[in-house]
């Protein structure tokens, strides 16, 4: 590895140093998985965190995996399982060892199913550094224990829910035919903060095809900055929306007809549907105005 040593004096010079590195993944709860490449000044240490050079990762990572050298050898990094000693807000505590935290907390979780039964114990928990033990080993621990079979997170569990509702399988494409768009929508993310990789395709897209980028989302994001038409609906309301851009679609006879009818179910029963959905009724709603609505669908 190349590095570049900078004296004091001003003067630069280059020079060659030899750094051991080891190949990895990002343990993080995000779809991109990035491969990475952490330098090892040290056997206990870990340096500098790059992108792998890989399809997709290209090399490029996110600012929070690039500095995680700075979170793991932090010195306020807690290490060990604090007791509080004092009360809430005062923030006393005391160090114990694991086997005195993990005693304490079964004997709660014990006492509380004792009293109440075994379902009083929700482990609402997700993804942590998303190994299979890590996040899924504390299900075989719930069923031995009877606890609450209460699925672990209100948050991705309902999205799935929707999804399979709606679309019966997570299946997607290639992130990288994005870069062959003509149109590409961002919905309620902000890929700039935190899926970096994204931002790059999107890039590609508009320098390639021309592509226009349109952004969902009621703040004001590093990702809204760079569409070509940001919409801003009132939170919660982004479902109307979607319903008046379907409508716009089959009342102008935009709808693909025969994709709809060779891998969708009840096409005409969601276009009755719709035919009340306008941009009138929509506006009310999500205070975006019609014309936003009607240029957003005819995109």
């Amino acid at each position: 590895m190349t590095v570049t040593v900078r004296p004091i004096n001003g003067n630069t010079r280059r020079t060659s140093v030899t750094v051991e590195t080891a190949p990895s993944v990002c343990p993080h709860d995000c779809p991109s998985a990035c491969g990475l490449v952490v330098e090892r000044p040290a056997p206990d240490r870990i340096g500098r965190v790059r992108g792998a050079a890989m399809p997709y990762v290209e090399g490029v990572i996110c600012a929070k995996v690039a500095r995680y050298a700075e979170r793991v050898h932090h010195p306020d990094r807690v290490l060990h399982p604090l007791r509080r000693i004092g009360p809430k807000g005062e923030g006393r505590f005391a160090a114990i060892t694991w086997d005195e935290a993990l005693d304490e907390i079964a004997e709660r979780f014990k006492a509380a199913a004792d009293r109440l039964g075994p379902e009083t114990v929700w482990p609402y928990f997700y993804a942590g550094t998303m190994g299979h033990v890590q996040q899924s080993g504390i299900n075989r621990l719930r069923r031995v224990m009877g606890w609450s079979g209460q699925l672990k997170t209100i948050c991705s569990s309902a999205a799935s829910a929707g999804w399979a509702a709606g679309v019966g399988a997570k299946w997607g494409v290639p992130p990288g035919e994005m870069a062959h768009s003509g149109l590409i929508v961002v919905w309620g993310a902000n890929p700039a903060a935190t899926q970096v990789q994204l931002m790059g395709l999107i890039k590609q897209a508009k320098t390639s095809t021309g592509a226009k980028l349109v952004v969902v989302d009621p703040y004001r994001t590093a990702t809204a900055a760079k569409a070509d038409l940001h919409l801003m609906p009132r939170p919660g309301t982004d479902g109307a929306l979607a319903c008046a851009v379907m409508h716009v679609l089959f009342r102008d006879g935009l709808a693909d007809r025969d994709y709809l009818a060779r891998y969708t179910d009840c096409p005409e029963r969601l276009e009755r549907h719709l035919h009340s959905r306008t941009p009138q009724w929509a506006a009310a709603i999500t205070r975006l105005t019609v014309d936003e609505i009607e240029a957003f669908a005819r995109l």
